[in-house]
């Protein structure tokens, strides 16, 4: 196994078929946190409904998606959309009662709060849109709001020398996200006009560290009954938990405690095979409205997850039907190119790494729920669901399925 280091990167990937080098960043007064609740809450809709239905997709597997990646990269595509296209689009994203002119004030005030003004965590987003000027005839208003709002480059490349087009896009997702993907494509065909890319990079330590003493072998049952080998951190100390009849949690906040990871496992009483699959934002939001910071002991599995898909079905079972359709999309907004434009794939990628340190060698997430006499355990032996927050806001940057931590 490769050396662990804890670092959560993210590329999405939006490829249509038929944004000028990168800006730099401005320096902005201090977002308050109230200005972007709206986006946030429709980050979590948003999560916790893709959530659901990739893990519908690859039942008993381990699932891990960056919320904040997709809608970051959905966003931008909206740019360029319009008409039955842009609604159904919208409606995914929970944008019933907001203007794609309003997201794209909103999720720069967003990326501000969570990458500038995060303290000890380091957080960066990295936008791009790569494009052939042979396939396709780019509107430059479309790159102007790319470039104005998500510091998005954008870069005019031969698509018809696919190696060379290759090596440049994927060199950029793994500059963009520190080595951590070191690609998104594998092939560029003769369809392919544009690829919109977002990169997602997070890294920090926790507030305060895991013993590597304590690590040691301990049992993972999984959700059909078998066992494995897996290494548990541990704890006893004061943590935030949570308790409902359905769910119970731990969050374990990384150093600043500007974001932090939470641990929700069933309780006892809640015996559904597919209690995963139930999980709301409203539920989430519940928990920590009930959350206590007292004693408990925390274990946990060191992870090493890795998760990639294409989210197009996914999208079409939250009601995203015109943007694939190569009769029925409308990207007349991006621009024009021989045959109408479409969405022909979305691909996913995401890596979390966690364990006793938190920024550098990895991280681990700590859930603790304890009592002032003998601190009751929690022991993440079963699968259970992890979500990397930013906590002011909720923010999910990625939330995980871990069916099987080795």
């Amino acid at each position: 196994m490769d050396k662990l280091f804890f670092t959560l990167p993210f590329a999405l990937l939006l490829a249509f078929t038929s944004c000028k080098k990168e800006s730099e960043p401005i320096k902005k007064d201090p977002v308050p946190v109230d200005k972007v609740e709206q986006l946030a809450g429709m980050n979590q809709t948003l999560g916790w409904n893709l959530f659901k239905q990739e893990q519908l997709a690859k039942p008993g597997e381990n699932v891990l998606i960056s919320p904040f990646s997709i809608q970051t990269a959905l966003t931008m595509a909206t740019n360029g959309a319009k008409n039955n296209t842009l609604a159904e689009m919208l409606d995914a994203m929970g944008c019933t009662n907001c203007s794609v002119a309003d997201l794209n004030l909103l999720h720069r005030d967003l990326t501000t709060l969570l990458t500038e003004q995060s303290g000890h965590p380091t957080v960066t987003v990295a936008n791009h849109y790569f494009y052939d000027d042979k396939r396709i005839s780019v509107k430059t208003p479309f790159l102007d709001v790319l470039s104005a709002h998500y510091a998005c480059g954008a870069d005019n490349i031969n698509f018809s020398a696919e190696q060379a087009a290759l090596d440049q896009i994927n060199s950029w997702v793994k500059t963009s996200t520190k080595g951590k993907i070191d690609k998104i494509l594998e092939r560029i065909t003769v369809y392919d006009v544009a690829f919109l890319i977002n990169a997602l990079h997070f890294k920090a330590d926790w507030a305060t560290g895991f013993s590597p003493d304590l690590t040691a072998k301990q049992p993972f049952t999984k959700a059909d009954g078998t066992t494995v080998q897996a290494d548990f951190v541990q704890a006893d100390r004061d943590f935030t938990v949570a308790q409902s009849g359905q769910h119970k949690l731990v969050d374990v906040p990384f150093r600043d405690s500007t974001f932090s990871i939470s641990f929700i496992q069933p309780t006892t009483a809640n015996t559904a095979t597919d209690w995963h699959l139930n999980i709301t934002a409203d539920t989430w939001k519940s928990l920590y409205a009930g959350a206590q910071y007292t004693r408990a002991m925390v274990y946990f599995p060191k992870l090493k997850l890795a998760y990639d898909n294409d989210l197009i079905q996914s999208l079409k079972n939250l009601g995203v039907q015109a943007a694939f359709s190569d009769r029925d999309a409308d990207f007349t907004a991006m621009g024009t190119a021989a045959q109408n434009i479409f969405i022909n794939q979305i691909r996913h990628k995401a890596v979390l790494e966690v364990d006793e340190k938190g920024a550098e060698g990895a991280a681990v997430t700590s859930i603790g729920f304890g009592i002032t006499s003998a601190p009751p355990e929690f022991r993440y032996n079963r699968p259970f669901v992890l979500v990397l927050r930013h906590i002011p806001t909720n923010t999910m940057l990625f939330v995980g399925y871990v069916a099987d931590p080795t």
